[in-house]
């Protein structure tokens, strides 16, 4: 009975991940807004704005339209809800669209690369809908009838386009947890020249530094347990005075390494910026190379 439900669990776990496998080719669908417009070949307008969603888990794929909902075309709001599902029995992928006129289109969806290709029946013709894959943001979309890879008949061809986001990030600190927050402040104060900045609520157990314009670096004293302080995550200073900061360092009796390790040694990368690395008394790593910003 044990081995049957160990069984019984691997089958259902595979056949999940099967369908999330089969809905891999909306991945770049997923999480944006497409937006396209255009005419039919009778000449009234197209305006589509579509949002998919992964659903259940991705088991399934969800998509809401925003389109005209009147005959006029002056009404534009919500329009379809639609699903896309992998049908193990038939393996294939179907999708249903259900419109506020209460109607319902069904249909099968394929892939060509990275090209999406629905196919469906409309009164007594089968249409298909192509998403010709152009860039991360961008298909060119057809309507028409589409047989043996060539267009028979096309009623529309416009673009779907995602909008890239544009958040405007910019860096503002790196933050360090400290169990030496006063030797470690004096460490950055001291050896790298920064200008300490108040806490904005003047709380007890935290160090901030300026190091440029508005970044910063913050030292948050907790206790925590010891882990092994890796090279590869560090926080990283440039300059163009290496070789007077690496004299400032001697000065210090602070010991410099390169990349792989060797003592007072200079890394050259082959862009031909120089770099060194240093311990914080907490035994973080710093990078300081010649990086031109």
């Amino acid at each position: 009975m044990k081995v049957y439900l160990i069984l019984l669990a691997l089958i259902i776990a595979g056949s999940i991940q099967a369908q999330r496998d089969k809905l891999a080719i909306f991945d770049n669908l997923v999480g944006k807004t497409w937006k396209a417009e255009g005419k039919w070949g009778d000449g009234s307008q197209f305006k589509q704005e579509i949002t998919f969603q992964f659903g259940l888990d991705s088991m399934l794929v969800t998509a809401k339209s925003k389109g005209f909902t009147d005959r006029e075309q002056t009404i534009y709001g919500p329009r379809n809800h639609g699903i896309r599902k992998y049908d193990s029995r038939t393996n294939s992928i179907k999708f249903w669209e259900f419109d506020i006129f209460g109607g319902t289109t069904e249909g099968t969806v394929k892939s060509k690369g990275k090209d999406i290709i629905y196919t469906y029946s409309y009164g007594e013709s089968v249409v298909t809908d192509y998403w010709a894959y152009v860039d991360d943001h961008t298909y060119d979309f057809t309507v028409g009838s589409y047989e043996d890879g060539e267009w028979k008949q096309t009623y529309i061809t416009t673009q779907f386009k995602a909008e890239k986001n544009n958040f405007d990030f910019h860096f503002d600190h790196y933050s360090l947890t400290v169990t030496k927050l006063g030797e470690t402040g004096d460490f950055y104060q001291k050896i790298f020249g920064l200008t300490e900045i108040p806490h904005p609520d003047r709380a007890p157990g935290f160090r901030w530094f300026q190091i440029r314009g508005n970044s910063q670096l913050h030292l948050i004293q907790k206790e925590v347990a010891d882990f092994t302080r890796n090279k590869s995550v560090h926080l990283c200073v440039s300059t163009q005075n290496l070789q007077s900061f690496i004299e400032h360092l001697k000065s210090n009796n602070i010991d410099f390494y390169d990349w792989p390790g060797n003592k007072n040694s200079i890394t050259d990368r082959s862009d031909g910026v120089k770099q060194i690395y240093i311990q914080d008394p907490e035994g973080y790593w710093v990078e300081i190379n010649t990086a031109k910003h």
